[in-house]
């Protein structure tokens, strides 16, 4: 379940600002977005700190994440938090506790999944700073919780980390707020918005009470068994010879295709995914049809035939492409730009792809010179040569 880190200094907090706000660690699965940078107490924080003192005040905030199949394996947790010091220039993080919860509810803590401590926990400025009064006062930090080793299901749970901090003898509040959220830069589900969240503070009379808000925390991890915990397209190319393809952009401006497709107008589109892929729904093109389909590890490979759209932009697109992890993908999709001829791959066949063609005559086709072979015969020759001179002057729509 959960680790215990291993004594160490108090983690003072380091650097007041930042030049770019932080984002969430690498590796996170969760994170339920950004604090809403303000001044209302009332809305903005909530307690959710322990002193070391004895009149130090002991409030808990938990708020609610979901797990997809296959389940997640968690290393670390982490939550962001305004330390209200009252001035105190000593004021330090010393450690964390933390708890992951399933079944929590108005009165009712549910069952407890997974908890430690750290003396060695990250503390990081955000630069997400409020400067509502004393800005020695408002500043936020991220408490990062690392070295874990948790496996959870799938299902939906509650989080909560603690910083403990030196009190400051004032018998008020706690040492930390942590930061409310609207769901600004959020990664998994819920995003900030569903108001689910918990306060277990038994010093306020709170066991278990229902908040009317969301708060920046999360988990960091991967998905058991090596899989990727989600499955997405990274990269998409135009195949021909099989062995040299054209990488196509999958945002921005399309890629560009400048080989011929022959009179079949025959064409591939090769996806390639995060994780192997066992099945797909169905696949399509704007233009021209699918001849035939194969799935190869964590590629799917689409071949085209009757394609004859040249100077336009055809989209391919694969529907309900899953994974053997039991993930799926509802539509995978690519732009590509088909323009005959257009070796430097500009948008427009022009002086300038003539001239490239002609410095590699002769030369059999590989990996540098792949575009100027555009009859995709294997070299490149005065055929390609005679090919880019009748398409001077066509070019793409933008």
């Amino acid at each position: 379940m959960g680790t215990t880190a291993g004594a160490s200094e108090p983690k003072t907090m380091k650097g007041d600002t930042q030049e770019q706000p932080l984002s969430p660690p690498i590796g996170t699965l969760w994170y339920n977005g950004d604090w809403i940078v303000g001044c209302d107490w009332g809305i903005n924080f909530y307690g959710n700190g322990l002193g070391f003192h004895i009149n130090g005040v002991n409030t808990h905030v938990y708020d609610d994440f979901v797990v997809p199949s296959p389940g997640w394996h968690i290393t670390g947790v982490f939550c962001n938090n305004l330390f209200y010091t009252w001035g105190s220039p000593e004021f330090q993080v010393l450690a964390a506790i933390w708890e992951i919860r399933q079944g929590v509810s108005n009165g009712n803590g549910g069952t407890l999944v997974a908890s430690g401590h750290t003396y060695s926990p990250t503390v990081t400025a955000t630069g997400r700073d409020a400067f509502c009064s004393d800005p020695f006062d408002d500043v936020e930090y991220q408490v990062l919780v690392s070295n874990l080793d948790i496996n959870l299901s799938p299902g939906t749970y509650w989080l909560n980390v603690t910083p403990i901090g030196t009190d400051n003898n004032d018998g008020y509040f706690s040492d930390a707020l942590i930061s409310a959220t609207a769901g600004a830069e959020c990664v998994g589900s819920p995003c900030g918005n569903n108001f689910n969240a918990f306060s277990n503070s038994p010093e306020y009379n709170e066991v278990w009470k229902p908040i009317n808000g969301d708060f920046s925390m999360g988990v960091i991890g991967g998905c058991p068994g090596g899989f990727n915990c989600l499955l997405e397209i990274i990269s998409v190319a135009s195949s021909k010879l099989s062995i040299w393809p054209i990488l196509l952009p999958l945002t921005g401006e399309s890629g560009v295709e400048d080989r011929s497709g022959k009179p079949g107008g025959n064409f591939t589109v090769e996806m390639t995914f995060t994780n192997n892929i066992v099945s797909f729904a169905r696949a399509s093109s704007s233009c021209g049809r699918v001849a035939s389909t194969s799935i190869n590890g964590s590629a799917l490979t689409i071949n085209l035939t009757g394609v004859s759209c040249n100077a336009s932009n055809i989209t391919v697109t694969a529907n309900d492409v899953k994974d053997d992890a039991g993930n799926n993908v509802a539509t995978a999709c690519v732009t590509m730009g088909l323009l005959l001829g257009d070796v430097d791959g500009n948008r427009v066949v022009d002086s300038n792809d003539l001239a490239i063609v002609r410095s590699q005559l002769g030369q059999p086709t590989n990996d540098t010179n792949l575009r100027s072979d555009v009859n995709n015969d294997g070299t490149i020759s005065n055929l390609d040569l005679q090919i880019v001179t009748r398409q001077i002057g066509t070019s793409l729509p933008p």
